[in-house]
C-alpha cells in the first residue's frame, strides 16, 4: 500500500469494507482483526488495568500471521494497528462494523423494531438567492442555477453548489448580497465559496454569505454544524459568526458545533491557527485544539487539546463515532441525520464506543445499539422512536 494518513486510511478501509468495496486485502486484514477480538468478550468497556495488555496481544497475534502469511508490509500494517490501538473504542469499532456487515446481509436483523425503516440522510438543502427565489438542491436540480453580474451558480451530481467568478470586471464591487444555504434534517451539502473556500454543512445547519466578498474581510454566518477549508488570503481575513462567538482566519481547516439547541459552541483546530473572541475573552487554538464556549455573550472560552479529531469530524467522513458517549447524545445525531423524532423522557444511563456509516439504514444502526445495551427501540408512525429499557 501507498503512505497515507493512518486513521484517515483506517476510516476508509472500515467504509469501504462495510459498503462491499474493500480489496481482499484489506478484507483479509478486517477479518484477521475481527477474529482475534472476537475470541474474547469486549462487548464493553475495557478496564484501564487491562487495555495495555489487550492492546498488545493483539499487536503480537496479528503480527505474527501476518509475518507467517507475508500478506502484508509490517511497517504498513502496524501503522493500523497502533492508530486502532490508541482508540479505546478500537474493540466495539471492529466488532462494531464486522456485525455491521453481517447485519446488512441478513435477511433479519433480530433488533426489536417495528416493520418499519428509515433510509439515511442524502445530500440536500434549500438555496436562498438574493432575490428572495428560492431553490431545491437535490438530484432533480438544474446544474446552472444562476448565471448574473459576472457569478455563476451551479450545482454538481454529487451534492456540490459552486460559486465561480466568470468576469471580474462585471462583479459589483458594490455587491452586498446575501444568498443562504440550509439544510433540513436528514441532509447535508458541501458548498464552493466565491473565494474558493469550500465548507461541508451537516444535517439542520444554515450558512448566510455574499455572493461575492467585498471590502476587507470575507464573512459568513453559521448555524448549526459545518466543516470549513478556508481559501488562504493574508489582506482579507475569513470570519465565521455563530451565537456570540466570532472565529477568524485567514487560511486553515476546523470545525465548529453551533446547534442552536446546544448548551456550548464547539470549534476544533485541525490545520493552521484561529482566533476565537466574543464579548468576554478572546483565544488563539492551535491544531488539535477546541474551544467550548457558552452561548451566552458573557460566557469564557475554554481551551483544550484532549480531543480526538477524528470524532469531531466523523460525521464530514461519513461516519457516526461513538467514543464513550452518552445514549442522548447519540440519540440527538440520529435524530437529525434520519429526521425522526425521539422520546427522551426515560433514558437509561449508558455510554456507547463504536463506529457505523451513516449510509447505514436506521434499523441496523438500532440493532446495533440494542446488542450492546439493555434496552430496546420502538419505531412507529410519524417517525417517532421510543427508548425501552428491558426490564
Amino acid at each position: 500500500m501507498s503512505a497515507f494518513k493512518p486513521k484517515n486510511e483506517l476510516n476508509d478501509i472500515i467504509k469501504r469494507y462495510l459498503s462491499g468495496k474493500a480489496s481482499a486485502e484489506e478484507i483479509s486484514f478486517i477479518d484477521e482483526y475481527y477474529n482475534f477480538l472476537g475470541k474474547r468478550d469486549v462487548s464493553g468497556q475495557v478496564p484501564n488495568e487491562e487495555l495495555q495488555f489487550l492492546e498488545d496481544q493483539n499487536f503480537r497475534a496479528i503480527q505474527n500471521k501476518i509475518t507467517a502469511d507475508k500478506k502484508y508490509n509490517l511497517n504498513t500494517v502496524y501503522k493500523y494497528i497502533s492508530i486502532a490501538a490508541a482508540l479505546v473504542l478500537v474493540c466495539g469499532s471492529i466488532l462494531f462494523l464486522k456485525d455491521q456487515k453481517i447485519l446488512s446481509s441478513s435477511s433479519t436483523t433480530k433488533a426489536k423494531i417495528e416493520n418499519l425503516d428509515v433510509l439515511p440522510g442524502s445530500d440536500k438543502a434549500i438555496l436562498t438567492l438574493a432575490n428572495g427565489k428560492k431553490v431545491v438542491l437535490d438530484a432533480n436540480t438544474a446544474a446552472n442555477i444562476s448565471d448574473t453580474k459576472g457569478i455563476s451558480i451551479s450545482k454538481t451530481e454529487d451534492g456540490k453548489l459552486i460559486y465561480t467568478v466568470l468576469n471580474h470586471q462585471l462583479v459589483d464591487k458594490e455587491n452586498n448580497a446575501f444568498n443562504t444555504i440550509e439544510t433540513p434534517n436528514g441532509g447535508q451539502y458541501q458548498i464552493v465559496l466565491p473565494d474558493g473556500t469550500k465548507v461541508w454543512l451537516n444535517a439542520a445547519s444554515s450558512l448566510k454569505y455574499s455572493e461575492v466578498f467585498v471590502g476587507n474581510e470575507r464573512s459568513v454566518q453559521l448555524t448549526g454544524e459545518a466543516y470549513f477549508e478556508v481559501a488562504k488570503n493574508k489582506t482579507k481575513p475569513f470570519h465565521v459568526r455563530s451565537k456570540n462567538q466570532d472565529v477568524e482566519v485567514l487560511g486553515t481547516h476546523f470545525n465548529i458545533n453551533s446547534y442552536m439547541d446546544d448548551k456550548t459552541i464547539k470549534t476544533t483546530l485541525l490545520e493552521g491557527s484561529i482566533k476565537i473572541s466574543n464579548q468576554k475573552s478572546n483565544k488563539t487554538l492551535k491544531p488539535g485544539e477546541q474551544a467550548v464556549t457558552g452561548i451566552a455573550e458573557n460566557a469564557f472560552i475554554h481551551v483544550s487539546n484532549d480531543v480526538d479529531l477524528d470524532d469531531e469530524v466523523a460525521w464530514k467522513n461519513g461516519l457516526f463515532r461513538f467514543n464513550d458517549l452518552e445514549l442522548r447524545d447519540v440519540l440527538i445525531q440520529l435524530e437529525r441525520w434520519y429526521d425522526v423524532k425521539i422520546d427522551y423522557s426515560s433514558l437509561p444511563n449508558k455510554r456507547y464506543n463504536g463506529m457505523v456509516p451513516r449510509t447505514s439504514k436506521l434499523s441496523q444502526v438500532l440493532a446495533m445499539l440494542e446488542k450492546t445495551g439493555n434496552i430496546k427501540f420502538q419505531l412507529t408512525e410519524g417517525k417517532r422512536l421510543k427508548v425501552i429499557s428491558k426490564i
